[in-house]
């Protein structure tokens, strides 16, 4: 019992008033009395304001405003508490504990501050995404918002060790062998992770566009973290890992707006001069009589043994290939009516053999 009453008469001291932890009553009933009418005046006034910037926000339409106050109503109670904590403590004598108010209260700032950039950071990501309407960027959105809210509670816990004392630069010395340890190890993959988000930050190709990588055309089927798979034009899935697919020349067929064509005639070396000269008018017209085909040159480009040969470029005014076909046809059969009516024949291989008596 004895050593009840001693240890209890540490903390309560019957001296000219009731005592508890080195404060009287009076100056605990002031301490509470403070933090109470901080906390409802703080609070009440803090969800006031970010009322108003709301509304001046949806009255002007700001996209940026929107994310900066759907952070703030993210506020958390236990922040106000620990505010109310703070400026209530004044009142109060700690001794060796002085300390504690102040460094609750930052910890409720790093906390805090964490929460808002996460909101910031994620709602900003997924803005970006929904203007771009792209789907082949989903898996890449989903790294780097993951790897955004890393790097910002990575900052908040070393700010926080920071505050409370600690050294942190052991710690990340030691973070980054291990990281380095890691990386090595996992380079390929990290590499495919990083050539993903290059992807949907350059967008060099999209789902559905027409691509040529090397020797492999067809259609991009998805993109995801590690690789992309296309449909190639024979009808089978080609799997490519993205860091691969960045250092390879990628031809984008789709982005096409229209498509260059030459092609070569070669006539018999028997032709009448007039239909010479008459060839490349000819097939001019030919080409402009098609409402898809814009004419650029021909000419008569030179002399084969057995050939006179002609080099003609136009435009397809759309990027399908079906289109291009089709144009093409048209003309190739307008060039055999043409020249079946005015007698020019093709040049074909052919041999002339003279025998002497």
């Amino acid at each position: 019992m004895d050593s009840l009453l001693t240890y209890l008469d540490q903390f309560v001291k019957i001296e000219e008033g009731a005592y508890f932890l080195g404060n009287s009553l009076w100056n605990w009933l002031l301490a509470m009395a403070t933090a109470i009418l901080v906390y409802f005046i703080i609070k009440p006034f803090f969800g006031l304001i970010v009322k108003k910037i709301d509304k001046v926000i949806n009255h002007k339409l700001n996209k940026p405003g929107d994310i900066a106050v759907d952070a703030l109503k993210h506020s958390k109670t236990w922040f106000f508490v620990a505010i109310a904590f703070f400026f209530g403590a004044k009142f109060l004598k700690l001794g060796e504990y002085d300390f504690l108010p102040f460094r609750i209260l930052m910890f409720a700032i790093f906390i805090q501050a964490g929460i808002w950039s996460n909101v910031i950071f994620s709602k900003g990501l997924r803005n970006w995404n929904q203007k771009n309407k792209n789907p082949s960027q989903h898996a890449a959105v989903v790294i780097v918002l993951w790897f955004g809210r890393f790097l910002i509670w990575a900052t908040v816990l070393l700010l926080t060790l920071d505050h409370l004392g600690i050294e942190a630069v052991s710690l990340l010395a030691g973070l980054g062998v291990g990281g380095i340890a890691i990386a090595l190890a996992m380079q390929k993959i990290l590499g495919d992770l990083f050539a993903s988000i290059s992807i949907m930050l350059e967008k060099p190709f999209e789902i559905g566009d027409f691509v040529m990588v090397g020797e492999i055309k067809g259609t991009v089927e998805s993109i995801g973290i590690k690789t992309t798979r296309i449909r190639s034009v024979n009808g089978e899935q080609i799997v490519i890992s993205n860091s691969d697919l960045l250092e390879s020349r990628v031809n984008n067929f789709k982005r096409m707006t229209e498509r260059r064509i030459l092609f070569s005639l070669n006539i018999s070396n028997l032709t009448t001069k007039e239909n010479i000269h008459a060839i490349t008018g000819l097939v001019k017209n030919i080409i402009d009589s098609q409402e898809e085909a814009r004419y650029d040159r021909g000419h008569l480009k030179g002399f084969s043994p057995g050939s006179i040969d002609y080099e003609f470029v136009y435009w397809v005014k759309s990027p399908e290939f079906i289109v291009y076909m089709d144009v093409q046809q048209k003309i190739n059969l307008a060039i055999i009516d043409e020249f079946a009516a005015r007698k020019i024949t093709m040049a074909y291989p052919a041999q002339k053999v003279l025998l002497e008596k």
